[in-house]
C-alpha cells in the first residue's frame, strides 16, 4: 500500500529528556519525518515499544492497563480523507486482526468546546464508520474529552502552539454480562469495551497567543492498535496480564508469594503490578536508563523498583532471595533483547542498592506508625496521618493498609484520598 516502514525509536529520547518515549505522537515521528525539509513519501508505518510512567495507578486495578506496551502505527502526512482512514482501520480489524464485526463499536467525535471555540460534530467519520457496515446503535458520539486530541505542552513549554484534531475509536464488546447499567457504552469505564486502536486526524493548532483553532499548514492522521490489547481479544482471555507473554513471570510470582491469609483483589493487584514492572524495568535499562536517583529518569525507575518491592513485601516474598528468580523469569520471557546479560545483571543491582535504601525508610515509616496509635489509643488513622506516613516518613499507603488490616483496623481510604487531593 506504499507504506515505508520506520525503525523503533529507542526507550530514551534526548526531546523528553526528563522522561521516556511516550505513546502519543510518537517521538521519533514528530521529530524525524513531520519536521523533514525533504521529506520522502508520506506514508509510514512503524511498531514502537512505549512507556507510561503517568499511569502507574492504573497499572493492576483493571484489565487493560500497561505502564510498557507495543503500539504499531500508521502515519499519513498530507491531507488524508477519514474515509480512507476508517475503510483501512477496519480492513485492518475484521481481516488482518479477524475480530468479530459483532462485537466492535465506534466512537466519533460529537462536537463540543474546545478552549473557547465551538467545533461541529465529525458527520464525515460518523457515516464512514456506517459505510463499512458497523450498526448505527454501535457507533457512539462521544465529546471533547473522548474524543478530541490536544497534544501535550513540552517539559519547558516552549510550544508556541499546540497541534489538534478529532479523533476516532474502535472498541471491543466484552459482552452484556460486564455492563455496568443499561445504558452502558464506549465512554465507561468498567471493563465492558476495550479500545484497541484510534485515529487522530491532526488537521488544527491551538495559537497560543490568542487560543484561536486555525487549520494546521501540514495536517497528518495517525492510527494506532494496542498489541497486547488486541492480543488478549484474539486469545480470547480475562485480561492482558492473561496472555501469553505474562504467564511465566506471573508462574513465579505465585511460586514465591505467601497469600493465604490475604484478600484476592490485593493478590490478583500486587501480582500484576509485579509484572508489569518488572518488564518495564527490563526494556527501560536495556534502552540504556540510568540507576535510581532523585530527578527524571532516575526518579522513574527508582518509583518502579520502590512500588515493585512494595508489593512483594504485600505478597510476603522474600526480597534478596527472589529478585535474581524474578528477573530471570523475566529475561527469558523476552528473548529478542536477553543477548546482553548486563541488563539482568544491572536489574539485580538496582533493585538490590534500592532496597537497602528503601528498607530503611519502610522501617522509619512503620515505627512512626505504631507511635501514632498509642496516640490515637487504640482507634486506627486518620487520612491526615495516613497521607503524612506517606508524604513525610516515606511509608506507603498500600503498607500502611497491610498493617493495620493485620491489627483489624480500618483504613481510612475516603478521608485519605480527600486529604491528598486538598493539600
Amino acid at each position: 500500500m506504499g507504506y515505508q516502514l520506520l525503525p523503533s525509536a529507542p526507550m530514551i529520547d534526548p526531546s523528553i529528556p526528563m522522561s521516556f518515549v511516550m505513546s502519543a505522537g510518537l517521538v521519533q515521528v514528530e521529530n524525524s519525518i513531520a519536521k523533514a525539509a525533504h521529506r520522502v513519501g508520506n506514508q509510514y508505518v512503524l511498531v514502537q515499544d512505549c512507556f507510561r510512567h503517568f499511569d502507574l495507578e492504573k497499572v493492576g486495578t483493571d484489565d487493560i492497563h500497561l505502564s510498557l506496551f507495543e503500539m504499531p502505527g500508521a502515519f499519513v502526512f498530507g491531507p488524508d480523507g477519514k474515509n480512507g482512514t476508517v475503510q483501512r482501520m477496519w480492513k485492518l480489524a475484521t481481516e488482518v486482526l479477524d475480530i468479530e464485526k459483532e462485537h466492535i463499536w465506534a466512537s466519533y467525535f460529537r462536537g463540543g468546546e474546545v478552549m473557547g471555540n465551538y467545533l461541529a460534530e465529525d458527520k464525515i467519520t460518523r457515516q464512514a464508520w456506517v459505510d463499512v457496515g458497523i450498526p448505527e446503535n454501535h457507533i457512539i458520539g462521544l465529546g471533547t474529552d473522548n474524543n478530541y486530541w490536544i497534544q501535550r505542552k513540552g517539559i519547558e513549554s516552549t510550544n508556541i502552539s499546540q497541534k489538534c484534531g478529532p479523533n476516532t475509536e474502535l472498541f471491543y464488546d466484552r459482552g452484556e454480562e460486564k455492563a455496568c447499567s443499561s445504558n452502558c457504552k464506549p465512554s465507561c469505564r468498567c471493563g465492558r469495551f476495550v479500545e484497541f486502536s484510534n485515529s487522530l486526524f491532526i488537521c488544527s493548532e491551538i495559537k497560543e497567543k490568542n487560543g484561536q483553532i486555525e487549520p494546521l499548514k501540514n495536517p497528518f492522521t495517525e492510527t494506532v492498535i494496542g498489541a497486547e490489547r488486541v492480543s488478549m481479544i484474539r486469545q480470547k482471555t480475562a485480561s492482558v496480564f492473561e496472555i501469553k507473554e505474562f504467564i511465566p513471570i506471573l508462574d513465579t510470582i505465585q511460586s514465591l508469594a505467601d497469600t493465604d491469609a490475604l484478600p484476592k483483589s490485593l493478590i490478583v493487584e500486587s501480582k500484576r503490578v509485579i509484572a508489569d514492572h518488572l518488564r518495564g524495568l527490563f526494556y527501560l535499562i536495556a534502552s540504556g536508563a540510568p540507576p535510581p536517583g532523585k530527578n527524571g529518569r532516575e526518579r522513574i525507575i527508582k518509583m518502579l523498583i520502590r512500588r515493585v518491592i512494595t508489593r512483594l513485601i504485600v505478597l510476603n516474598v522474600d526480597i534478596e532471595k527472589s529478585i535474581p528468580i524474578l528477573v530471570a523469569s523475566i529475561s527469558n520471557s523476552i528473548p529478542n533483547i536477553n543477548e546482553d546479560r548486563q541488563v539482568s545483571v544491572l536489574l539485580i543491582e538496582y533493585f538490590l542498592s534500592e532496597f537497602q535504601r528503601f528498607n530503611e525508610t519502610i522501617a522509619r515509616g512503620q515505627r512512626q506508625l505504631i507511635q501514632l496509635l498509642k496516640e490515637n489509643n487504640g482507634n486506627t488513622l486518620t487520612g491526615q496521618q495516613i497521607v503524612y506516613l506517606e508524604k513525610k516518613c516515606g511509608l506507603p499507603s498500600l503498607l500502611t493498609r497491610l498493617l493495620l488490616w493485620k491489627q483489624g483496623l480500618v483504613f481510612a481510604k475516603p478521608e485519605y484520598e480527600n486529604h491528598l487531593e486538598h493539600n
